[in-house]
C-alpha cells in the first residue's frame, strides 16, 4: 500500500510540476498595462514573469466566425478563428489570440484579394494581438513596398453582438518608390474609412 501511495504522490507531484512553472495573467490585465501613465517608461514589470496571457473572460469567441459586408460597392468576407496558447516562437511567453482570413470582391464580383482557404495561420498575415478601449487589433500586412501594411481595429457593439465595425489604420512609415511607384494612387487592399461586417 505504501508503494502505491508513494508511486501516486510522486506521480502527482511530477505532474504538478509541469503546470507550476505556468503563470497565467490575462487580455484584461495586459490591455490595462499600456494604458498606464508609465507604460513609456518603466513598462509593466509586475507581468513581465508571466508565461500564458489567457482570454479568461472568452472576450474573444465573440469574433469567432464568418462576418460580411459592403463599402463603396466592394464585398469584405472576414473569417476568425481563435487560438489558445498561440506561441510564435520568439519567446517563452504564449498568448490565446485571433487569426483571421479575408476576401476582397469587386462590384463585378471578381477576387481581388482572398486568404480565405489559406490553411495555415502564419501565411495569412492577419493576426490578433490585445484589445485597446473596447477594439481588438490585429495587424494586417499585403504590400510592405506600397505600404498596404498596418493595423486593424475589430468592435463589436454590446447591443448589436452581430455587428461589428472594422477601422483599418495604415502604416505610413516608409515604402518603395521602385517597386510601388504608384504610391499616391496606390488603393489599399482595406479602406481607410470604418465599415460595418454582419455576422453570417
Amino acid at each position: 500500500m505504501k508503494k502505491i501511495t508513494l508511486s501516486y504522490l510522486l506521480t502527482l507531484f511530477i505532474a504538478n510540476m509541469g503546470t507550476a512553472q505556468e503563470k497565467i495573467g490575462t487580455l484584461r490585465q495586459f490591455e490595462e498595462c499600456v494604458s498606464r501613465s508609465n507604460y513609456q517608461s518603466e513598462g509593466c514589470p509586475d507581468l513581465e514573469n508571466i508565461t500564458y496571457i489567457k482570454d479568461v473572460e472568452n472576450r474573444l469567441d465573440k469574433f469567432v466566425g464568418t462576418w460580411t459586408g459592403t463599402y463603396n460597392g466592394k464585398t469584405y468576407t472576414f473569417k476568425f478563428n481563435k487560438r489558445v496558447k498561440y506561441s510564435d516562437g520568439m519567446g517563452n511567453r504564449t498568448i490565446d489570440l485571433l487569426f483571421g482570413r479575408i476576401k476582397v470582391e469587386g462590384a463585378n464580383g471578381e477576387i481581388l484579394y482572398n486568404t480565405l482557404s489559406e490553411s495555415n495561420d502564419s501565411n495569412t498575415y492577419f493576426s490578433g494581438d490585445n484589445f485597446q478601449r473596447n477594439s481588438y487589433i490585429m495587424d494586417f500586412i499585403v504590400n510592405t513596398y506600397c505600404n498596404d501594411t498596418g493595423v486593424v481595429f475589430l468592435r463589436i457593439y454590446d447591443d448589436q453582438p452581430n455587428k461589428m465595425k472594422v477601422l483599418f489604420d495604415r502604416d505610413r512609415t516608409w515604402y518603395d518608390p521602385k517597386k510601388c511607384p504608384n504610391y499616391e494612387t496606390y488603393e489599399t487592399t482595406l479602406p481607410q474609412k470604418s465599415f460595418v461586417l454582419t455576422k453570417q
